[in-house]
């Protein structure tokens, strides 16, 4: 598949994958007889701009394979009842797929090749830079494949939400501080330091460059067709995309944050007994 077209395209974004929702339906497996209803999705190009890191065995197909597929751990070990897999095959619709590789999770899903003169309704694209814009990047997409897209689910929505999340709780930690003013100086200083280092913590942890957060987990983009078949297929698949550690990482600055506070309280106790 050729989606990249011309030198400034190549640097716009380095992974693209066209794909496409074929049906539930029930696969089986040769020699157990055990079967599992998956959601059967069709992909022509890197797959690793859906699913990114989320091999634990195995791997991608490339160009040219047909008769293999990508399954996730929960249907392999339905039918299988081990993950230890890869080369085995299974049957979807009277037809044979070997089993390349294994996808995290338990969201049942089989994913196998496009071929030529398949039509797509789906694409997902994971950009070379940070700093890439989306526009630009679909702007080239729509020129190449000769659609429009309606729909864009960007993962910069949650590094936004993280950085707006921790700029109220600089507000409210420095409120917190001006109403202790009056009965401690230290414990005033101490929620504004507390405040400050929260701020930092929260911006290391959010930048799309640092080593915490590779960028390739905010730079997923879809377009997808505004019905709400599409919808569900396109949040089915983002169960696999590495949006996940976004969405548990606030719960986990909270945990922080609450005790750095608790931290913070109990020094400024100490220090005024001191």
């Amino acid at each position: 598949m050729q989606l990249i077209r011309g030198n400034e395209s190549k640097e716009m974004f380095s992974e693209a994958v066209l794909w496409k929702y074929e049906s539930r339906a029930p696969v089986s497996a040769q020699g157990t007889g055990r079967s599992q209803t998956v959601s059967v999705y069709r992909m022509d190009g890197q797959q690793s701009a859906v699913f990114g890191r989320g091999l634990c065995a195995g791997r991608y197909f490339t160009d040219g394979e047909s008769s293999v597929c990508l399954v996730d751990q929960e249907t392999v070990r339905t039918l299988f009842g081990s993950e230890n897999v890869l080369g085995m095959k299974v049957e979807w619709q009277d037809t044979e797929f070997e089993i390349v590789g294994i996808l995290e999770g338990r969201q049942t899903v089989c994913i196998i090749p496009g071929s030529r003169g398949d039509a797509y309704d789906g694409i997902a694209v994971k950009k070379d830079k940070a700093s890439a814009s989306s526009e630009n990047a679909f702007g080239v997409l729509e020129a190449s494949v000769g659609a429009v897209g309606q729909q864009k689910i960007d993962g910069h929505l949650y590094y936004m939400t993280a950085c707006m999340a921790y700029f109220l709780l600089l507000v409210l930690l420095l409120f917190t501080g001006g109403i202790r003013l009056r009965k401690s100086k230290v414990i005033a200083v101490m929620c504004v330091l507390l405040a400050a280092e929260v701020l930092i913590l929260g911006i290391n942890f959010a930048l799309p460059s640092s080593d915490y957060l590779p960028s390739y987990w905010s730079d997923f983009d879809f377009f997808v067709q505004l019905f709400n078949e599409k919808r569900l297929q396109v949040q089915e698949l983002l169960h696999y995309q590495e949006f996940a550690p976004w969405q548990t990482m606030m719960g986990t600055w909270q945990q922080a944050v609450v005790s750095e506070m608790i931290m913070g309280m109990l020094g400024g106790y100490l220090c005024d007994k001191l």
